[in-house]
């Protein structure tokens, strides 16, 4: 197992090389620099697909089986064989061709989406789109999966669309026919604050300090789309800054829990399968557990506001913002009732885009149709419809149900977690770092030592349960 621990680890250090220069893409990247990065990223691309492609591996592999394992060598090499598979899978000619296209579509899509011109990218996205779809046929044909499920196990490999079909029932017989029915806010208010963003970010990194993220292997930047990135111990969180500070907030709350969750994985297994997370979907549950049941929670919002000197007036947009349903186009803008309706809509569209093979036009359609129908919100602005996410325009399919997935996760370790009601009536720094610990000790440290069903097993005795989440919205909405 030692030389197959070595190739995985030459494997996760270039990723973390591939980490640092995409995060320099979306922060720094001079403008006419985008050539001569993508042809970097290609390259190295190259590179990392060349080292479990040598017949060296397959001996190893080999070895590997027929030898007397530890149980936690076992497990890693089980999940070194899937993920040798995957990679194997794709063409290295499709996969440099595909790095090429991505940077060059997400380069375009900000063009677009700063001129509210879908004409800009349709082309480049439907010639991105045909490389997707053949990623996707050479994926399935190895995994013996459907071309879309192919591209969700790259996620999460925990979860197939007809599980994701299973538990979002829930969004589509509870909360769409609820959202539809309830009395929604159209503009709420917003805060207008007079302190720089600066000098927010200085006081805000206290706050994150204080929720275990470690800024000494770790940093915060702005970008167009906030994101966590980087590297194994070199965390790079973004941020936008909004004329709403509560969405540049709600965003570093939110990157700050994917960060906290990269600085914790297990140490003895960093360069392992078995260190990695186990999926975006578990990744998600935590960024969205520090958003949605610390930021927004009444308690632990009274201590932020007292960066702005007790505000009633942000006080009061807080509110309307966070615990009151809205009419808003834009999914990470969102209240948390009719966010999932967001991610419902992109699933239900990726999973025709893989059926049918419709183009842009065409989902664009879909969309515009799907807001209507789904959410009463009649779609006028491209920035505000199709063009909204960058995900798709940077070739990423199979992503969106993991937001979802996330957000059901999350809840059902609120109502789990016996640290958080103690956090909920003294949100002080002891209890705050005592909550921290158990979500380190309990999600953080497992990585990939377990699915994702059985760390929900050992939290809450049973898998995945969507009750949780209608619960925990029903609570902060409705009643």
């Amino acid at each position: 197992m030692n030389k197959l621990k070595e190739y995985f680890k030459s494997y996760y250090v270039l990723n973390d090389v591939s980490g640092l220069l995409f995060w320099d893409n979306a922060t720094n990247l001079p403008k006419k620099s985008i050539e001569s990065r993508s042809e970097q990223m290609s390259i190295l691309s190259n590179f990392t697909d060349r080292i479990f492609r040598s017949e060296d591996i397959q001996e190893e592999i080999q070895k590997a089986e027929n030898t007397k394992l530890s149980e936690a060598d076992s497990m890693s090499l089980k999940l070194m064989k899937s993920i040798i598979l995957k990679e194997n899978a794709i063409d290295p000619d499709l996969k440099s061709l595909l790095i090429k296209k991505k940077l060059t579509c997400e380069h375009l899509w900000r063009e677009a989406r700063s001129k509210n011109d879908s004409s800009i990218i349709e082309k480049g996205f439907n010639d991105l789109l045909d490389l997707v779809h053949e990623e996707a046929s050479q994926l399935a044909k190895a995994t013996n999966l459907s071309p879309y499920d192919s591209l969700i196990s790259k996620y999460d490999m925990d979860y197939d669309s007809s599980k994701i079909d299973q538990v979002f029932l829930v969004i589509e017989r509870e909360i769409i026919p609820k959202y539809l029915d309830i009395k929604k806010i159209k503009s709420p208010h917003v805060y207008k604050s007079n302190i720089s963003d600066s000098e927010i970010l200085n006081m805000i990194k206290v706050k994150l300090k204080q929720l275990n993220f470690d800024f000494d292997r770790g940093r915060i930047d702005q970008s167009h789309h906030p994101f966590c990135g980087g590297a194994t111990n070199d965390v790079r969180i973004t941020t936008r800054f909004e004329d709403n500070i509560l969405e540049s907030l709600s965003a570093l709350f939110h990157e700050t829990g994917h960060g906290v969750y990269e600085q914790n994985r297990p140490n003895q297994y960093l360069y392992e399968p078995l260190g990695q997370s186990r999926s975006l979907s578990v990744h998600e549950s935590q960024s969205l557990f520090f958003e949605n049941h610390i930021f927004k929670s009444k308690v632990y919002f009274k201590i932020i506001n007292n960066i702005f000197d007790n505000s009633k007036d942000l006080e009061k947009s807080f509110l309307e913002h966070y615990h009151t349903v809205r009419v808003n186009p834009i999914r990470v803008s969102s209240d948390e009732f009719s966010y999932p309706i967001h991610v419902y809509i992109r699933y239900k569209i990726e999973k025709e885009i893989f059926k049918n093979k419709i183009k842009f036009k065409d989902i664009k359609n879909l969309w515009n149709e799907n807001y209507l129908n789904n959410l009463s919100i009649n779609l006028i602005s491209e920035t505000e419809g199709v063009l909204q996410d960058i995900h798709w325009y940077e070739g990423i399919f199979g992503y969106f149900p993991t937001y979802a997935l996330g957000a059901m996760i999350a809840s059902q370790i609120k109502f789990n977690c016996p640290l958080f009601d103690i956090f909920l009536g003294n949100p002080n720094e002891e209890n705050i770092k005592n909550l921290i610990i158990w979500l380190n000790t309990n999600i953080h440290q497992k990585a990939s030592l377990y699915s994702s069903d059985e760390m929900l097993q050992s939290i809450s005795g049973e898998n995945l349960n969507p009750k949780y989440y209608l619960d925990h919205l029903v609570d902060r909405f409705i009643q």
